[in-house]
């Protein structure tokens, strides 16, 4: 694999993380770091050890100083089109966090301004590269309880309980930032898009986040309605990555705690359930996975899984589900 030198731009918490990951991959050379205030960049020079050439208060000068190959984007959603019509001016490739944006309009014209730039454009969903996700898509394929009918999944965690950052102060993160990732693996296991949603929210009376962080959503897929719900606020047991269950005519599919179950009792005398290995899925998981696709489709000249032309799905999904739980009504979800 051809090493490619890249900027990481955002320089919190996962933007360490993703440091991190970046510095262990032999594909990858982090040739600058873009900070937003000057706290991030002092925390980077002292506490990440980032040498003081390779850092930088503004990226078009990261990037004119350093030619990169790629730029990776783990900013804030609000700063995601600045950050990418940068780099699709200069003809560099961008890797960006979830969610693509928070605006559907700025969403399309960065999408846009990636393909008239021929770079290669993804969006980091890393929960769909996970092996419960991935496991259950090869099952799906392999018809084990035919064409799905109904999806349900509820997950319940303390999400995001840190004072101060955008996802407590703005409005319907738990949705837009946490839901997201729920609703692109939902179009990646259905291997569909959404028509339709409708969802009622609401906030407890302990709840952290300014914008409601319950909610039940429902989407409407063709040939198939999805039910999602979500409990950004608990303070009880969280059950990450929450409970699925996928029905079709011939059984379902479930995630038990982390746990992969296939199973049927209509017209059994002795009911069927049979759990599948995870540790049948031995490719890479997570962020390494996105990695790696990403550098793999630079590599080949290619559009990557993930694109950000198929994440207009997931984000179009995203922030539809958030204006119905804004205005209390169905809404009709459209790509373009």
């Amino acid at each position: 694999m051809t090493t490619k030198r890249a900027i990481l731009v955002g320089l919190g918490s996962y933007g360490r993380q993703w440091a991190s990951d970046c510095r262990d991959h032999e594909g990858v050379d982090l040739v600058g770091f873009v900070a937003h205030s000057e706290r991030s960049y002092e925390r980077a020079a002292k506490e990440w050890g980032v040498p003081q050439d390779r850092l930088f208060m503004n990226l078009e000068e990261a990037i004119e100083r350093t030619r990169p190959d790629f730029v990776l984007d783990v900013t804030p959603p609000s700063a995601h089109r600045e950050v990418a019509l940068t780099c699709f001016a200069a003809g560099v490739s961008v890797l960006g966090e979830k969610p693509l944006s928070d605006d559907a309009d700025a969403a399309r014209e960065m999408v846009r301004a990636g393909q008239e730039a021929s770079c290669c454009h993804m969006v980091a969903q890393v929960a769909r590269f996970r092996a419960l996700p991935r496991m259950t898509r090869r099952l799906l394929e392999e018809d084990r309880i035919g064409d799905p009918a109904q999806l349900d999944a509820a997950l319940f965690a303390a999400w995001a309980d840190w004072p101060g950052t955008h996802y407590v102060k703005d409005p319907y993160m738990f949705l837009i930032d946490l839901g997201c990732h729920h609703f692109d693996t939902m179009r990646y296991l259905l291997d569909k898009d959404p028509v339709s949603t409708q969802v009622i929210s609401w906030n407890l009376p302990w709840g952290w986040h300014k914008g409601d962080a319950s909610h039940v959503a429902v989407f409407d897929f063709p040939g198939c309605r999805a039910v999602h719900r979500g409990m950004g606020c608990s303070n009880g047991k969280a059950n990450w990555p929450g409970y699925w269950r996928i029905e079709g005519p011939k059984g379902s599919i479930t995630w038990e705690d982390g746990r992969l179950f296939v199973g049927r009792e209509r017209g059994l005398a002795t009911p069927e359930c049979e759990e599948i290995a995870l540790s049948g899925y031995d490719r890479p998981t997570g962020r390494i996975a996105v990695l790696e696709e990403f550098l793999s489709a630079m590599n080949e000249d290619r559009e990557p899984e993930c694109s950000g032309m198929d994440n207009l799905g997931t984000i179009m999904m995203t922030l539809a589900a958030a204006q119905s739980a804004r205005e209390g009504r169905r809404v009709t979800i459209s790509r373009m």
